[in-house]
């Protein structure tokens, strides 16, 4: 879904209003959790009925550009890999692996086969990563269930195939069952 124009925001602007206001709380607390420049401007609108609150939380974001160096930057870089591929997941888990298995089963797939980017650019933060990989593999344990056993297993050993970082080994349990 487009947003960047008038017709595009007004139909996201409809379609969130049909959601439970816990759910759109629970989803804009998790976008407050994100390390970046998101998560600093959503911080910043949980506070938006207070104004010293909100002050006080722009000042620290324009102290926070002032102090940033290189490493502090790839570093954060590195973390917000980590943070995108759990958000990814979440949005699988909650919102695909329900009402299509087989949709779910595909990103999963996709998913995992970004691996090699995520660990080439993920810095220091590499156990994040792979901890990413990790739940990956065992949603795609969850989501095989329920679909036939040749094509997954196929699609598994396809990928076991290409392991070159070492992250879709927890997968192995799915290609021998």
């Amino acid at each position: 879904m487009r947003t960047d124009t008038i017709q595009g925001g007004a139909e996201a602007i409809a379609r969130l209003s049909r959601r439970e206001p816990k759910l759109l709380a629970a989803f804009i607390v998790s976008l407050a959790q994100d390390c970046g420049p998101v998560g600093e401007q959503v911080r910043t609108f949980i506070v938006g009925d207070d104004v010293d609150q909100v002050s006080s939380s722009i000042q620290e974001r324009i102290e926070s550009i002032e102090g940033i160096s290189e490493y502090e930057y790839r570093h954060r870089r590195g973390a917000e890999i980590g943070q995108r591929l759990g958000f990814i997941l979440d949005a699988i888990e909650t919102w695909v692996m329900p009402l299509d298995p087989r949709r779910a089963f595909e990103l999963l797939v996709r998913f995992v086969e970004s691996d090699g980017v995520a660990m080439e650019n993920c810095g220091e933060h590499d156990f994040e990563v792979s901890c990413a990989f990790k739940r990956a593999a065992a949603l795609i344990g969850r989501t095989a269930r329920s679909l036939p056993v040749a094509p997954v297993q196929a699609a598994v050993r396809a990928l076991l195939a290409e392991d070159a970082y070492g992250v879709r080994c927890p997968l192995g349990f799915i290609a021998t069952e």
